[in-house]
């Protein structure tokens, strides 16, 4: 994996309430929230009516008021977050920088399908901008680049520090050091990386590398990304629960999912390893060995959660959704209480909870080239919008 120092645009460190949680987990109840803050990146990253063109006349009066500014010198920015979870507390650390990703070379690997709605959206504000504004996130094997991480910021002051209200404190560093640098990109030259989050901000990228003829093609080689270790017990990565339009019940399909899945009633803590159907009861599907034919090539994982067993069997061959129908129906949260709230509201027809995964499953998946269904993973924490931008204009 090749990654470069580079000039971010940075806000000031006097203005407060610049963050937010990547645009695509935001909630419009959030949103609303955090636009209530006058400098806040998502007036950038989730444009109204003025759209991406407002988007880039928006950051370019920023600029100029020196909210926001770039860099003097090229430098690598380090994060350590600070959380707790499963009654244990954590520190995770990693880089923001941009990583070559073009043309794909098989170095940064995706794992997930992509709609191509949501790929235009974000290739038109990136285009529209000039800049990335959000890192994708990237998962090594390796954990040799941690230890210079950890020696790279040792006696340096934070650039910003703040805490979500998800209660992750993150602290940010830039390093400026040559050597800290060079050595930063060589511990992570030998690593290839996994596409954690961002595969729809990544397709773009590639996209506008692809088309784009005039000098800012090189700009478009590199993603902008947050890279961490995979084996670093502090990275985690759950299930995405999906939310089917109250147009449709699980009553209705319940028979036919019988055929492919052992179906038991369960209480709402007994499904921490299958996946489960939420309709105002908790139905555990156990797949059979008809389920795992249906996926054909993929089956042979036998992964009793496998995202596939739902997007192709669930929702695309028993339901008869297409692709885009499955895009249109379904949304998506992290959140089971709030996943039952919406059914029981009568706001989603069911919920289909999934369980944490397993690394040593997903690892072994990825291993042999399976690229999942959109929205199968969660990776977290993650990484908030704001701490940077990279850009091409303002370079």
């Amino acid at each position: 994996m090749i990654i470069k120092p580079f000039k971010p645009l940075v806000f000031r460190k006097d203005i407060k309430n610049v963050t937010s949680p990547p645009f695509d987990v935001i909630s419009k109840d959030q949103e609303t929230a955090l636009k209530e803050s006058h400098y806040n990146i998502t007036h950038i990253t989730l444009p109204e009516n003025g759209g991406p063109a407002g988007s880039r006349r928006l950051l370019s009066e920023w600029v100029g008021e020196g909210a926001i500014a770039k860099e003097k010198d090229p430098c690598l920015i380090v994060i350590t977050q600070d959380f707790r979870a499963n009654n244990k507390d954590f520190t995770r650390i990693g880089l923001i920088a941009p990583v070559e990703t073009s043309p794909p070379a098989g170095i940064v690997i995706p794992h997930e399908d992509t709609f191509d709605w949501a790929v235009r959206e974000r290739r038109n504000l990136m285009e529209a901008t000039g800049c990335q504004l959000e890192p994708i996130f990237l998962a090594v094997n390796g954990v040799s680049f941690e230890r210079m991480l950890r020696s790279a910021i040792r006696g340096l002051e934070p650039f910003r520090k703040f805490e979500e209200p998800v209660g992750v404190t993150n602290t940010c560093f830039a390093i400026h050091d040559e050597h800290s640098i060079n050595s930063i990109i060589k511990a992570v030259s030998k690593e290839n990386a996994v596409v954690a989050d961002g595969h729809h901000r990544l397709q773009a990228t590639t996209q506008l590398f692809r088309e784009t003829q005039d000098e800012s093609r090189e700009f478009w080689r590199y993603s902008f990304a947050y890279v961490t270790s995979l084996q670093q017990e502090s990275l985690m990565i759950s299930g995405i629960h999906k939310l089917m339009s109250n147009q449709y019940s699980f009553s209705r399909i319940r028979e036919d999912v019988g055929k492919y899945f052992q179906i038991d009633e369960s209480g709402p803590n007994d499904f921490s390893e299958k996946i489960t159907i939420y309709d105002g009861k908790y139905h555990v599907l156990t797949p059979l060995d008809s389920a795992f034919e249906e996926l054909g090539e993929f089956g042979k994982f036998g992964f009793k959660a496998d995202p596939g067993l739902v997007n192709h069997l669930i929702f695309m061959k028993i339901m008869g959704l297409s692709i885009d129908e499955v895009a249109a129906k379904v949304t998506y949260t992290q959140s089971i209480p709030f996943a039952a709230e919406e059914v029981d509201k009568g706001k989603a027809g069911f919920a289909v909870l999934m369980p944490e995964w397993d690394k040593s499953v997903f690892l072994s998946m990825i291993e042999k080239g399976r690229i999942m269904p959109q929205k199968s993973t969660y990776f977290y924490p993650k990484i908030p919008s704001g701490i940077a931008i990279y850009c091409r204009d303002f370079l």
